[in-house]
C-alpha cells in the first residue's frame, strides 16, 4: 500500500470506487506542499493509457464532490494525472493493471551479475514478482524483499 497522508487516504478511500466504476484505476492520491502552494493530486490510469480528456472528466466529475461532499477546501490546485513512467509500481492493483508490459526491476543486490533486469511482467502480489526477460525470454522470479524498484519502461529498438 502507498503511503499517504491523512487527506490523501480519506480522498482514496472515496473515490478509489466510484472512478473504478467510470472504467479507471486510482493508483494513488498525493497532498503535498510544493513550494508555497498545495496540491491534491490523483493519479490514476486504464488499461491502454489514460487520455487528457479521461483526466478532465474525472477531474470535473470529483472536483466539487471533493470540497463539498469531503470538506476539503485548502489545496490550491486539484490536478489529475497519469502516474507516468517512472511511478515505482508496488500496489497488487497495479501489478494486475500493467501486466504484459515493459518494466524495469532494480535490485537491491546483483542477481545473475546484474541489478537491472528489463521484461514483460507475468504477475506480482506482495511477495514476488516474475517477469518474462526481454532478451532472453526466461521466466525469472524475484523476491519483493529484493527490489528497490519497478516501474514501467519503454523500449526504442
Amino acid at each position: 500500500m502507498a503511503k499517504r497522508n491523512v487527506i490523501a487516504e480519506k480522498v482514496y478511500a472515496a473515490l478509489e470506487k466510484p472512478i473504478q466504476e467510470m472504467g479507471f484505476e486510482l493508483i494513488d492520491v498525493i497532498y503535498q506542499k510544493e513550494n508555497d502552494k498545495l496540491f491534491l493530486r490523483l493519479l490514476v490510469d486504464k488499461v491502454g493509457g489514460i487520455t487528457i480528456d479521461d483526466c478532465t472528466l474525472i477531474n470535473e466529475t470529483f472536483d466539487l464532490y471533493i470540497e463539498d461532499e469531503l470538506q476539503i477546501k485548502n489545496h490550491d490546485y486539484f490536478e489529475v494525472s497519469s502516474p507516468g513512467l517512472d511511478h515505482p509500481l508496488t500496489t497488487n492493483k497495479e501489478f494486475k493493471l500493467y501486466q504484459g508490459q515493459l518494466i524495469d526491476i532494480k535490485l537491491y543486490q546483483k542477481k545473475d551479475n546484474k541489478k537491472l533486469f528489463t521484461g514483460y511482467l507475468i504477475d506480482g502480489n506482495d511477495d514476488q514478482v516474475i517477469i518474462k526477460e526481454k532478451n532472453t525470454e526466461r521466466e525469472i522470479t524475484f523476491e519483493r524483499k529484493e527490489i528497490a524498484k519497478i516501474s514501467r519502461t519503454v523500449c526504442f529498438n
